[in-house]
């Protein structure tokens, strides 16, 4: 019994393996083909862009909330960026039939959707901290590691997110960037950006605020949270991405023969 049940844990961990190995694959595919997107451009390059010299012009912000808000909503935007557009993209091209029959599952398919947009968002997001270590060096006390880890967990967990965006069962990307747009920029809106974390009580219920307040700190300012604000920060994010992934598994789940229909 011991030996059947070792060998079934070691088939299981095999095929957990593979099916890794092939979302890197299709992660592989989807940053080939969608990173230069229209949909993409607009909301992952071009929307931070026009946010940031909107939200910054005309105020004195000082520098270290110039470089954690742009990090944040560049991180957040450019990580949601990719996933929302793929599934009705490949379902209007009549590719992800061939992707279903293969064999792989739907949660391999998220997962590469998850490690596109997660590499998409951590390469943009990068450019607002280099400025910032060449520039401001003097002026910002920086931890790499905290930023670096915060970058990791937030950008994997808006990546998890954009996969709930990705939920509605059309083939047209178009009314996906619509849906998203009414989830993404309320969320964007309501975090405080560009100020400190107290100014704004209602920012708490945005996953936004507890990267935002991880940059922070790793540029030498204090938490919001108090003494153990990074781990509750990370805490959080964790949750959140955890809690997003587990709900586009079953949401994906229910809506994947309606993508076929008609």
């Amino acid at each position: 019994m011991n030996e059947e049940s070792l060998e079934f844990s070691e088939t299981k961990l095999k095929t957990f393996i593979t099916q890794l190995k092939r979302s890197f694959v299709i992660a592989k595919k989807d940053l080939h083909i969608y990173y230069n997107k229209p949909p993409v451009l607009i909301q992952g390059i071009l929307f931070p862009i026009i946010l940031f010299i909107a939200l910054t012009i005309g105020r004195d912000v000082q520098p270290i909330y110039v470089i954690s808000g742009l990090m944040t909503m560049i991180i957040f935007l450019t990580s949601t960026s990719i996933g929302p557009i793929v599934f009705p993209w490949e379902t209007a091209r009549k590719t992800f039939e061939r992707l279903i029959t293969c064999p792989i599952s739907v949660k391999t398919i998220l997962l590469g959707s998850v490690w596109s947009t997660f590499i998409y968002g951590i390469t943009f997001s990068s450019i607002p901290l280099i400025i910032g270590m060449i520039f401001l060096s003097t002026e910002l006390s920086i931890n790499l590691v905290i930023v670096i880890s915060g970058m990791i967990i937030a950008g994997l967990a808006f990546a998890c997110f954009s996969l709930i965006l990705s939920v509605p069962s059309t083939d047209t990307p178009g009314n996906t960037m619509i849906f998203t747009v009414l989830i993404k920029f309320p969320l964007v809106f309501m975090s405080p950006l560009f100020m400190p974390i107290i100014l704004s009580p209602i920012a708490y219920i945005s996953p936004l605020t507890y990267f935002l307040d991880i940059v922070n700190i790793g540029l030498g300012d204090t938490s919001a949270f108090g003494t153990f604000g990074l781990l509750f920060d990370i805490g959080i994010l964790l949750a959140f991405g955890f809690g997003f992934l587990f709900l586009a598994f079953v949401l994906h789940e229910k809506t994947l023969e309606r993508r076929f229909q008609g």
